[in-house]
């Protein structure tokens, strides 16, 4: 199965305690709600492209499952890759378009 990937944005340096630094990162699902993560910046970015000198928003594609398919709407997980949002979640509904 090929790798699925959901278009999410960095949004800002929270710090550089603990190594090597932790990002903001947010997700809009399909009702336009926005979703927060917060980790360290590996988990988000294989590239090393965030950093505290990043110019931020910076786009990206966060790694997910997809769950469940509803024509235009997509359920889609990040469990996988233990990544949840501040709040706990890991399954969110996203529009198709969103998915990479």
């Amino acid at each position: 199965m090929p790798q699925t990937f959901v278009t999410a944005s960095a949004v800002r340096w929270v710090g550089d305690d603990p190594f090597p630094g932790v990002v903001e990162v947010e997700l809009a699902d399909a009702d336009g709600r926005t979703w927060t993560f917060i980790d360290k910046a590996p988990v988000f970015d294989a590239d090393n492209a965030l950093g505290p000198a990043s110019h931020y928003p910076v786009e990206l594609n966060l790694a997910c499952t997809v769950v469940e398919h509803h024509d235009d709407r997509v359920v889609i997980s990040t469990a996988e890759w233990g990544i949840e949002t501040v709040e706990q979640q890991s399954t969110f509904t996203v529009r198709r378009d969103q998915l990479r």
